[in-house]
């Protein structure tokens, strides 16, 4: 499947839709070739990040996908003239991937986020079969913890850890993962799980979700957004007009 990309911060990124990235999960579980799909969301903070970490722009470089997910990406890919055609996010996209009926395990946050995220989604979508749960402070026991994914089988393993530790993880683990499909997915086990309220609709459509968590959390996210967002677009403007496009 031949997909259009955008390039940031030497950052490739997909600029499609939503319905194409679900065409190509669907497509990976669907393959016989028991080949473990890498995939990934980035935003600004993401980009601020991979701007001066090799290491993580290195391992987004060998994710089979990477979605552009809020206001930041889609700023950045419309000044290069590559736009965005969807805001591909975790948070819309894992109730379309429950109403598959796919086989999913969530990994990651709080110790009983992940179980309490399990418990949601289960009464919500009666579609999905969430085949295991488990919190992300599981340092050392990174065996333990992929034998578990695998004696599970599921189809879609969701990594949140946050960036760049769930991506640098599941590359690290790639080839030691049997399921069909991994995806780095951030704080989004915190919404599904109810523990952080998710922005109304009317700011999502204007594209303000941002300010909303901000609200939520300004201790700890004032940095990634008073901060990173000014620092962003100035970064998409000194050096957006160098850097490479693809199509």
């Amino acid at each position: 499947m031949v997909q259009a990309v955008a390039e940031v911060f030497g950052v490739k990124f997909s600029t499609g839709s939503m319905p194409e990235a679900l065409d190509y999960i669907s497509e990976a579980i669907r393959q016989n070739d028991k080949k473990c799909r890498f995939c990934a969301f980035i935003n600004a903070d993401c980009l601020n990040l991979a701007y001066k970490n090799v290491t993580y722009r290195a391992v987004l470089a060998q994710a089979d996908r990477v979605w552009a997910d809020g206001i930041g990406a889609a700023i950045a890919a419309r000044y290069l003239k590559t736009p965005v055609t969807d805001n591909v996010n975790g948070t819309d996209m894992l109730p379309l991937l429950c109403r598959a009926g796919y086989k999913i395990y969530l990994l990651g946050g709080a110790p009983g986020v992940a179980e309490r995220a399990a418990e949601r989604l289960t009464a919500t979508y009666p579609e999905v079969r969430i085949v295991g749960a488990e919190h992300g402070f599981f340092a050392g026991r990174d065996t333990e913890v992929i034998d578990r994914i695998n004696r599970a089988n599921p189809e879609i393993l969701l990594v949140g850890l946050g960036a760049p530790r769930q991506e640098l993880w599941i590359a690290e683990h790639l080839s030691e993962l049997k399921c069909r499909v991994v995806i780095g997915v951030g704080g989004l086990l915190d919404f599904a799980s109810g523990r952080i309220p998710r922005a109304p609709k009317w700011m999502r459509k204007l594209k303000i979700e941002w300010t909303y968590r901000l609200y939520q959390e300004p201790r700890r996210l004032f940095r990634r957004y008073v901060i990173g967002n000014p620092l962003f677009l100035w970064r998409v403007l000194l050096h957006g007009r160098n850097a490479p496009k693809s199509h």
